[in-house]
């Protein structure tokens, strides 16, 4: 079994402010998915879209968490 400690993992800067660190991806393995965190300088905000095509994703922002 291959293990990957993905805590070890750098963060890279994906635009100015904003610093990203890949979970899953196909560098890892993954065929289709992809989950990464993100870190935002203050005052930088990042404009997503999120389409949940089956079941259920929890969306946390601070302390606030919504299933949508």
């Amino acid at each position: 079994m291959r293990v990957i400690d993905l805590n070890h993992q750098t963060r890279e800067e994906w635009r100015s402010g904003v610093l990203t660190r890949m979970r899953t991806s196909a560098v890892n393995g993954a065929g289709q998915l992809c989950i990464f965190e993100q870190w935002c300088e203050t005052g930088h905000a990042v404009e997503e879209v999120l389409r949940v095509l089956d079941g259920r994703a929890d969306v946390r922002i601070g302390d606030e968490h919504a299933t949508v």
